[in-house]
């Protein structure tokens, strides 16, 4: 919402006019209103659709770019499978087995210390990541 409100004082001379000389915005101007659809404007201004982005989910899961990202969530959360899962693009509670195998994996080839946190993790922890 705030970038619409900087792209609307931008774009509207009348606006911008004002901003320049005062470094005010009118914060009542019908172009500030927030009765805009925000979703309709950024899906005209970057033209991404729902099949897009499945099509980018097939595309991203099991491939090297999600390996990458799993490891790399997995050394800055030191383990934290909490964190490592709201971190990973794409992911949710049935993608959890998937990604604790690649790493265990990486872990028993060496690419991966093993962190407390991840090996010892509890199983009401665990349980309480999926009910969320």
């Amino acid at each position: 919402q705030i970038l619409g409100k900087v792209y609307a004082v931008l774009s509207d001379e009348k606006q911008r006019v004002v901003y320049d000389e005062t470094g005010m915005v009118d914060e009542d101007a019908e172009a500030l209103q927030d009765g805009r659809d925000w979703l309709q404007y950024w899906q005209l201004l970057f033209k991404v659709t729902v099949k897009d982005i499945e099509d980018f989910q097939k595309s991203y899961k099991n491939s090297a770019e999600e390996l990458a990202d799993v490891k790399a969530a997995y050394l800055n959360f030191k383990g934290d499978m909490d964190r490592i899962m709201e971190s990973v693009m794409c992911a949710d509670y049935t993608d959890e087995p998937r990604i604790r195998e690649m790493i265990e994996q990486a872990i028993d080839s060496g690419e991966l210390p093993s962190f407390k946190a991840f090996v010892k993790e509890s199983k009401q922890k665990m349980m309480s990541r999926r009910k969320r």
